[in-house]
């Protein structure tokens, strides 16, 4: 639900997810130092510098910094996220800022990118003199410190490549935004294939590539603006239709059986397709879709119920082929809990009401400035002409 729309989700807001984010912005304020004035408000009563605390481990030597209910939650998320975020020590760290804060303060501090220099692929130490040059006078007792950290930290290595992080520290707008989408992204990550993928795999009793699903999300998805023709597909992904069996789970005075052909039991794909009825009314869309689109197409509920088929070298019947199953799904559903199927003249009206639509969202979009190609709808036009319809566009 929460996946992103191009990997099959919904976008749906995850609001432990957009808490996380907010804390990470206020820690950013601590890695950089960049804010003197606020970090060193929140940092009064503080022994040791920030990044003692973000690196070093510092709070499970010092308890007055856990005692603090926003640093300890906040830091609990910087904990949650950094194995994500390093796994090598970051050149943003100043190991000067972590020991020597309390006692020297001073709004700039030496980082690892500004006092190691890479030598035959390996990162050292600067010496006194040069790290001076920049950053004024650093005693012998500062640079010993320095060393010391350096040849602590040199055996986890030092961070070659920008990471994720290193941008955001960079970032002035929009850092919210952009780190929760990385959160959402990690969140999901591990679960690229989703339960209803599986459930369409062994109902279809084939494979289903995941390269068929991204199209279907990121291509088909977009052919059209209208929210019901979204829904409808959306809810046959996610398979949200109620069955008998899932109403008797509640209910067992329900029957389990199909609404249709009470024979079978009601599973989500015997109502949708291997019912006698529906069956029925399936061939009949197939047989006059054919004639629509002037082609072969086989009778596919892989074609039918998903809209998953390659039209080679014709886009626009493509279009065209996923605008009348959807109508054809829309009306199927209409009966749901009926014995009835639809009748064919009730399908060709939601054609005509969806073709009208669409030209009409057109005809808008382009007067207000928006790009967008007219539908070809010249087969669909012409064919419920010869039923006797009124097309009014």
């Amino acid at each position: 639900m929460i996946d992103d729309k191009k990997r099959g989700g919904l976008g749906l807001p995850d609001l432990q997810l957009y808490h996380d984010a907010c804390g990470l912005i206020w820690v950013k304020d601590w890695c950089t130092l960049s804010n003197t004035r606020i970090i060193t408000l929140e940092g009064i009563d503080l022994r040791a510098g920030w990044h003692a605390y973000l690196w070093y481990g510092e709070k499970s030597m010092e308890k007055k910094f856990g005692n603090h209910f926003i640093r300890s939650s906040l830091l609990k998320i910087w904990e949650k996220y950094k194995p994500k975020l390093y796994q090598k020590t970051p050149k943003w760290i100043s190991p000067l800022e972590a020991c020597q804060r309390r006692e020297i303060g001073g709004a700039t501090w030496p980082k690892y990118k500004d006092i190691l220099i890479k030598d035959k692929g390996t990162y050292i130490l600067k010496s006194q003199e040069e790290i001076n040059k920049g950053f004024g006078n650093l005693g012998w007792f500062q640079y010993r410190q320095l060393k010391e950290y350096y040849n602590k930290d040199k055996i986890l290595g030092f961070e070659e490549k920008e990471s994720f992080w290193d941008k955001v520290m960079k970032l002035e707008k929009k850092q919210i935004s952009i780190i929760y989408t990385k959160l959402i992204e990690w969140e999901t990550e591990t679960v690229p294939i989703k339960e209803s993928m599986i459930k369409w795999a062994q109902n279809l009793g084939k494979t289903i590539h995941l390269t068929e699903w991204e199209k279907a999300w990121n291509s088909r998805l977009k052919f059209t603006y209208a929210t019901e023709l979204k829904e409808n597909w959306i809810k046959m992904f996610y398979r949200w239709y109620l069955t008998p069996p899932k109403l008797s789970n509640f209910n067992k005075k329900i029957s389990n059986k199909c609404w249709k052909c009470n024979d079978q039991v009601g599973t989500f794909y015997h109502c949708w397709w291997t019912c006698k009825k529906a069956k029925n009314y399936w061939k009949k869309i197939h047989e006059t879709i054919q004639k629509v689109l002037q082609i072969n197409i086989e009778l596919d509920p892989k074609h039918f119920l998903l809209g998953m088929i390659n039209i080679e070298k014709d886009k626009d019947k493509e279009i065209l082929f996923n605008y009348l199953i959807i109508a054809a799904r829309i009306v199927y559903a209409r009966y749901w809990k009926k014995k009835e199927i639809p009748e064919l003249s009730q399908w060709l009206v939601k054609i005509l009401e969806i073709m009208n639509m669409d030209k009409l969202t057109y005809l808008l979009k382009n007067n207000n400035g928006i790009p967008k190609k007219q539908t070809n709808w010249d087969l669909v036009k012409n064919f419920l002409i010869e039923r006797q319809m009124k097309v009014l566009i």
